[in-house]
């Protein structure tokens, strides 16, 4: 069999490892939503995650398929003003390449931890770890939840995608909608024992401590949303203090959507990112995308743009399969030309 014949039927086999398959008695299927998991009953515990297989075929390195995330939530609620949530995800649990199978490079990672207080008018604490609030794609990057298998280079490089600290949080009344506020400091180098590494080329690096603030004023029926977020730290193994700032827009209306995300090194000089990305409905199911992204950021001779073309088929809204072609301004370890796909369910 062609090798392109060999990774097609590969990513197809994977495909099918993650296909859900209900074998719930009929009692339980009251407490049990795909998309939306498992209700435990009176305990205040809900079971939930997602999984994911991607296909992916660059210009500068071999193809691979992999079930690339496999996902647990588990989240609970006292009833009061306690809760609490937990993700805990094996990545890369099984990689078929021209090689074989392996699953030699799979990695546990606790994504998310955390506690809340909910509090008065609004106002909330949560402790542990969370996702670092700049921007409104890293907030909600899990793959069933976006619409391209690749994701872009302006929402996870400059700053560690996880914080360990302490947050305020909360909205307010504001016209005709609301204004949602995240304030939090972090203190990843005391306080998380696997926090993000450094992985050169990108400026990935875990936070050592800092802190910053999101605001997010959107619309009742959320079809509009404006977001500005500002981050000051100090980077694992990096010299100095850096400071950034972003700027995202959401709009979406029957089927349409139009985003935007911008973010720049305030106390650096010509050095930002922004991406635009669009999607339009084929039909009840069928999506197309396309995004443009210009990143400037970590010293690299000339900016580095990408143009993602994709095709999403969502049989639910939990359920998704992702065909997507990237052409980029090819800079290695950072952006190159090549093909993607993916299945992905949110369970």
């Amino acid at each position: 069999m062609p090798a392109v014949g060999r990774s097609i039927l590969s990513f197809v086999l994977l495909t099918a490892q993650i296909t859900p398959v209900s074998l719930m008695a009929d009692e339980q299927k009251d407490r049990y939503q795909l998309g939306r998991g498992f209700d435990m009953g009176e305990v205040g515990v809900t079971l939930g995650g997602y999984a994911t297989a991607n296909y992916i075929n660059l210009k500068h390195a071999p193809w691979k398929a992999e079930v690339s995330d496999l996902s647990l939530f588990l989240s609970w609620d006292s009833g009061g003003r306690w809760r609490a949530f937990s993700e805990m995800e094996i990545g890369e649990a099984v990689v078929v390449d021209r090689d074989g199978s392996s699953a030699s490079d799979a990695e546990f990672d606790l994504e998310r931890t955390y506690i809340d207080w909910l509090g008065i008018d609004g106002m909330n604490v949560r402790l542990g770890k969370f996702l670092t609030p700049v921007g409104h794609w890293n907030q909600v990057h899990a793959d069933p939840l976006v619409w391209t298998v690749s994701r872009p280079l302006t929402t996870k490089a400059g700053f560690a995608n996880h914080s360990t600290g302490v947050m305020l949080y909360g909205d307010l009344e504001a016209g005709q909608g609301q204004l949602d506020y995240q304030l939090y400091v972090d203190a990843t180098q005391a306080l998380d024992p696997k926090k993000d590494q450094p992985s050169p080329p990108l400026e990935l690096g875990a936070f050592d401590h800092g802190f910053g603030a999101r605001l997010v004023y959107h619309t009742e029926d959320d079809a509009l949303q404006w977001g500005f977020s500002v981050s000051d730290f100090k980077a694992n193994n990096l010299p100095g203090r850096r400071t950034i700032g972003g700027l995202d827009f959401l709009w979406k209306t029957g089927g349409y959507e139009l985003s935007a995300e911008l973010v720049s090194r305030l106390d650096k000089g010509n050095s930002w990112s922004w991406f635009l990305q669009g999607v339009a409905p084929l039909g009840r199911r069928w999506f197309v995308v396309d995004r443009y992204e210009n990143f400037n950021q970590l010293g690299f001779p000339g900016d580095v743009s990408t143009n993602s073309l994709g095709l999403v088929f969502r049989p639910r809204p939990p359920i998704s399969f992702k065909l997507e072609y990237v052409g980029a301004s090819e800079i290695e370890g950072l952006a190159d030309d090549g093909f993607y796909a993916s299945a992905s369910v949110l369970f």
